[in-house]
Order: C-alpha cells, then structure tokens, then sequence
C-alpha cells in the first residue's frame, strides 16, 4: 500500500508530526504499508512562518508551496491512498481535499488538535482566519477513516464521519526511557518543571500565585523549559529555551511536572502531549483538569487534577513532602504510558486504520 502523506511542516520539526505519522512509519512500513511524504511548507517558510512580521516573504513561500501542491496532484494516480495530516495546506479552505476525493483517492484524515475553534497565531495575528476553521468539518465528511487522538475532538468528528479511530499522541518510549535510579538522583532537593513552548509560556501564570505560596512554606527549586523570561516575581527559578536535541535529559530534572491551562475552548479539546512524556519518564504530573488530561491521569495513583490554586499547592507540596507516594506514582505512571501512550500499545489500531482506507 502505497501512502502519500501529506503533512504541514518539514519532517522532524513539529512536535504533531513526530508523536504520529513519522512515529507510526516504524510499525505501518513492516506492514506493508509504505508512507511518502510532501510537506507544505518550503524550508524558508519553516524558517520565517512562526516569527512575527516577514509577511512579504511568507506570502512568497506559501504561493510557492501551493504551487508545489498542485503539481503533486498529478501524480496521485501513483499512490493507493492519501493521508492528511490537519490540512492539505496552511491557508486556504478546503479545495485540496476536494480535488483529491473527486480523483477517487481515499483520505485518512488525522486531526489531532481542534482545529476547528477559531484562534488567533500569536505570531501572525488575525491572518489566522485564512486557514478557514470551517474546512475541518468539510474534510472529515470527505475522509474515508478519521484518526483522532482526544475523546472531545472524537466527538465533534461523529457528527459528519462514522469511520472514526482514536489514536492517542505518541510518546517514543525508545527515547522517553523511564529509569527508576535517576528518582533518588536529588533525594533531598525536589524539582517542580514545567516544558512548553514561547506561544504556551503565558499558561505559567495559572500557578504564579500557588508557586509564590508554596516556596514560603518548603522547601524546592522550579526549572522551566521553553523560554528564559516568565515573569515570576517572587519565585525562584531557573529557565532554559527548548531544544529537541536535549529535551529528554532536560525533563529527566524534574520529580514533578506541571501541565497549568487556562480555561478556553481550545484546550477544553486538546490532548496534552507533555502529560504523557513526563508520565513517560517517571515524572508524576499536576495538572489542570482539561481536554486530555482527566483521561490520561488517574487521580492520586499516577499524578493530580488541580482545579484552583488552593489544589495546586496542596498536590505540590504532598509530592515534594511524601517521597514514598512520589516514588509510588512515578513508577505507575510509567507503567501507565507505556501501556497507553507508547507505539507498542497502539500498533494494531494503527495499522488497522490504515487498511480500513482500501477494504
């Protein structure tokens, strides 16, 4: 079976991309199932797309890309399927697609963010309604199998396409290796983490005021990862930029995790990948209890839902006093994600959806 994958970013640089198709290669190829892909962005459009300004260039890059596009629909007759990963192009509504289901191409359609509630890019502000929210619905009616990772956005899906299989965002846990010595590596200094993102660094300020209460009351230090200037009066930390070279040794520094969210329609949908990778590595999480994440943590056995800053400093504080429950939900979580969250506990599901595209 012959797949042409069509993806939005360059391969190995978007987060999305890595912890799905480009993971699920590795177990579709033995299957006989071969991937080839055509990612829509150019590389200087992966270079200036995320940065603010540069619109002159990227409105070159993205008539580049879309002329890279058409020239790619004629060759579809060399492949059995077509898989679409978000959208077939960054901008624009849904013509792509379309074209595609007219040739007779069957679509696997993998939506693994809800893309469907109008947002606005930090970076490119309001040009962000070029992407034409209202195509999702469009693409999923034209699909023959949609793959979703969330149970809120397996919902919204049902109401145009039946064919529907839900795949959790991946972690590679030939990287995210849980390693139990590395728990007692500080015994006595805690560490509370938080990793994301410059467009996600703003979500710190969720537990600004819960971090400000707990440091007066024991004792811990507080790395962040994706940024080096969060605003944090009162509270002591260190900081660091994201880099995918050294993020799972950089992770391997906390004994606890935080995945704070403030409440939108957004992130009522998501799944929260971070979850799943500090669970991955032994890291018990604290979270806000939205989208993924009331699904994926099980109450007081592999991490904590916090849901006021009362909550936060109450769960913080137990996991940097109680070193056996510490230690206790590190290693169930660990076993949890590599149960749920690992390419070995989808595999089948994978392949399957995939072959439901040409019976």
């Amino acid at each position: 079976m012959e797949v042409l994958a069509l993806v939005p970013h360059q391969y190995g640089h978007a987060p999305g991309q890595r912890s799905s198709i480009e993971l699920w290669e590795s177990v579709l190829a033995p299957a006989g199932i071969r991937i080839h892909y055509a990612p829509f962005e150019t590389k200087r459009l992966h270079e200036v797309l995320y940065l603010p300004g540069h619109y002159a260039t990227k409105a070159g890059e993205m008539l580049r890309a879309y002329f890279d596009r058409l020239k790619l629909l004629k060759e579809l007759d060399r492949f059995d399927a077509v898989f679409v990963y978000r959208e077939a192009a960054l901008l624009g509504p849904a013509w792509l697609e379309k074209t595609i289901a007219r040739r007779g191409k069957p679509i696997i359609y993998q939506l693994d963010d809800p893309l469907y509630v109008p947002y606005t890019s930090p970076s490119n502000g309001y040009l962000s309604y070029l992407k034409f929210f209202g195509k999702v619905s469009e693409i999923c009616r034209l699909a023959k199998v949609v793959v979703v990772n969330s149970t809120q956005i397996r919902e919204y899906v049902s109401q145009f396409n039946k064919n529907i299989w839900q795949v959790p965002s991946l972690v590679d846990t030939e990287k995210y290796v849980f390693r139990p010595e590395q728990l007692e590596k500080y015994p006595n200094d805690v560490c509370i983490g938080w990793s994301g993102s410059p467009t996600t660094i703003g979500n710190i300020s969720v537990v600004a005021g819960a971090l400000r209460k707990l440091s007066v009351q024991v004792k811990y230090h507080t790395h962040l990862i994706g940024g080096t200037d969060f605003n944090l009066p009162g509270v002591n930390y260190t900081a660091q930029n994201w880099s995918a070279e050294t993020e799972v040794e950089d992770l391997r520094r906390m004994q606890v995790g935080m995945v704070p969210l403030p409440v939108n329609e957004w992130n009522k949908r998501k799944f929260y990948m971070k979850t799943a990778q500090y669970m991955a590595l032994g890291i018990p999480p604290v979270a806000t209890p939205l989208g993924s994440n009331p699904e994926v943590i099980e109450q007081g056995v592999t991490g904590f839902l916090a849901d006021s800053e009362e909550e936060w400093v109450r769960y913080l504080k137990l996991l940097i006093q109680d070193r056996d429950l510490r230690l206790s939900m590190s290693r169930r979580a660990a076993e949890t994600a590599q149960e749920k969250y690992s390419l070995a506990g989808n595999t089948r599901k994978i392949i399957e959806a995939f072959r439901a595209t040409v019976n």
